[in-house]
Order: C-alpha cells, then structure tokens, then sequence
C-alpha cells in the first residue's frame, strides 16, 4: 500500500528527499486547484508534470494556467485525456486543441465508464473491480506509458 503523507509546499523538498531515502521510486505530488504557489512549488520538485483533462472547452482553457507553471519551473508536463466519452469525436478534438500550447497529450486516455465508478464506490481501482474490463486496459496502458516516460 502506497504511503499518503499531506504536507505544505514549504516541506515537500524534504518530504520527497525522505521518501527518496526510505527507498521510493516513485512519487506522486497532487496539489489543489487554483493554488499557483504551491503548484509551483510541487513542479520545480518533481520530473514530470500531469496534467489531468477532461475533453470540454472549460477544461482545455484551464489546463494553460497549468501548462504555464510547468514551463516556468522548467519541467516537461505531460496532458492526461479523462473521462472521455467512450463515441465521439470528443477526444480528437481535444487533442487537436492541447496542440495549439505546443504539447502533445498522452498517446492514452481514461474514457468516461462505469467500472471506474463502481470501483470507487467499492474502495478499489478498475483492475481491482473488473480486471478484464476496458477501463482495466485503459489504466494499464496509461500506466505503462507513465512509467517508460517518468523512469527512462
């Protein structure tokens, strides 16, 4: 089980030295909406930025302000497509328009299902709840990719 340990901007260098020191290879740094100093804070610690979006013209404007601090800490930020409808032409278009800030997004995507759902009712993930499932797949794939790109 992954340790979760909460912490303010000003302590993270010292929490992620810690957790490098205890051994760990990986660590995921979330932080609030609309906090830019600690957003900041939390790129120009970490190697790589996600960006999590979903496929709507409000979401693809606010990712910039995201995008933006990724740049100013100098650290390669990487757009996860979410919650993206299963038909359509919603994730294309949203690709096309994550083009137009010079990034490409994640060559994969969480689609909008209802196993992610009723896993998280159920306290697990996709691959818990429904192992063969599209959503499992998706949470590979996506996983995979993440880790070649982050650890290489």
């Amino acid at each position: 089980t992954p340790a979760v340990v909460p912490t303010h901007a000003r302590h993270l260098r010292r929490v992620l030295d810690a957790a490098e020191q205890e051994g760990a290879d990986l660590a995921i740094v979330d932080t609030a909406p609309h906090s830019e100093a600690t957003s900041l804070a939390a790129a120009r610690a970490t190697d790589v930025v996600l960006v999590p979006c979903r496929p709507t013209l409000f979401d693809l404007h606010a990712i910039r302000e995201t995008l933006d601090i990724a740049l100013l800490a100098n650290t390669p930020a990487i757009v996860i497509l979410n919650a993206v409808p299963p038909r359509g032409h919603f994730a294309q278009q949203a690709r096309d328009a994550i083009a137009t800030y010079d990034i490409q997004p994640a060559p994969y995507q969480l689609s909008h299902r209802v196993a992610y759902m009723h896993a998280i009712v159920n306290g697990s993930t996709a691959q818990e709840y429904q192992p063969k499932s599209k959503a499992a797949d998706e949470v590979k794939q996506l996983f995979d990719y993440l880790m070649r790109e982050v650890l290489t």
